[in-house]
């Protein structure tokens, strides 16, 4: 999949569209932030694709970077559930050939909604758009689907695509932060149609896993991910043994540590592999979060402590080998 950076020029007033952006021949182009790629944005992405390639155009995708709400100072918004990267992996998974990230700024929120949809997506070669229900883009959010049909004199067909719902929950990147923040994984895989993933390299840690019998992967985690509840979770990880089509079980803890680090205010993620020994340091590691086990605690010894991981283990390889 192709992928292009589009920016704005205050100096210029107007898009700076880099080389081999601009399509002639017409693109299918599925617009949002998608945050998640969860069923609703998949449905506008589907959409995308299949006009293109009944209109003989090219599937694409035009999102943005970062939050638009974080620029617009609404800081709750500063972690997501797909970091750019993530998003483009899902978004060529769904058929879309060309990936536009317009470089979301104070300066570019600025820009009417006319002058968007007649100086970026005319001149980049959109002749449909697929957009949610509930899109909005331009100054102050003034612009809305209608907005884009007049603005684009009828030189493009723009589709809405209506909110999913599923067993009649509507499908929204809000309702997955709520549940992750309740730790309910199964129902945040099912508005997805995947498990919530975060992508990390392990790093050096304290090594007091490996010294309590069970060592830890600690995760630097590869982009601004919302967290899910702390506590432990039965995960399935990829990438331990350099082969990331292989999956092993294993538990995590999200947390602070508070019975190891008693001032301990970042979250950290330590993750143990079940039936696994070799060297992971310098991996990159998917953990996909199945199921959550118990909420993280502080115990009053270490023996508690290693009595509690080793209940957790157990529970997480039965959970998971029961879930195959």
């Amino acid at each position: 999949m192709e992928r292009f950076e589009i920016t704005y020029s205050q100096a210029e007033q107007s898009f700076v569209i880099p080389p081999g952006a601009v399509r002639p021949e017409g693109m299918a182009l599925a617009i949002g932030f998608f945050d998640g790629v969860h069923l609703g944005h998949a449905e506008v992405i589907r959409k995308a694709v299949a006009a293109a390639r009944e209109r003989s155009q090219i599937p694409a995708v035009l999102t943005f970077d970062p939050h638009p709400r974080v620029v617009l100072g609404q800081d709750q918004y500063h972690t997501v559930l797909t970091p750019l990267a993530d998003k483009l992996d899902l978004f060529a998974s769904l058929g879309v050939e060309a990936a536009f990230v317009m470089k979301f700024n104070k300066e570019f929120s600025q820009v009417p909604a006319d002058k968007f949809v007649k100086e970026l997506l005319l001149t980049m070669g959109a002749k449909t758009a697929v957009v949610g229900f509930d899109f909005r883009f331009g100054h102050r959010g003034q612009g809305d689907a209608s907005l884009l049909r007049i603005a684009a004199g009828g030189a493009i067909d723009v589709q809405v695509v209506d909110p999913v719902y599923r067993e009649g929950v509507k499908v929204s990147s809000t309702r997955i932060r709520e549940l992750l923040a309740e730790g309910d994984c199964e129902q945040a895989a099912a508005l997805m149609n995947r498990p919530y993933e975060v992508t990390g390299t392990v790093v050096h840690g304290k090594a007091l896993g490996r010294q309590l019998g069970f060592p830890t992967a600690n995760l630097d985690a590869a982009g601004a991910y919302v967290l899910p509840r702390h506590g432990v979770y039965a995960v399935k990880v990829r990438g331990a043994a350099g082969d990331s089509s292989e999956a092993l079980n294993g538990v995590i803890n999200v947390g602070v540590r508070p019975t190891v680090d008693e001032d301990g205010t970042v979250p950290k993620l330590e993750v143990h592999l079940l039936n696994f020994s070799g060297d992971l340091y310098g991996r990159s590691l998917k953990v996909q979060f199945r199921h959550y086990l118990r909420p993280e605690m502080k115990f009053g010894s270490l023996d508690d402590l290693v009595a509690q991981i080793r209940e957790d283990a157990i529970a997480a390889e039965e959970w998971l080998n029961a879930a195959k």
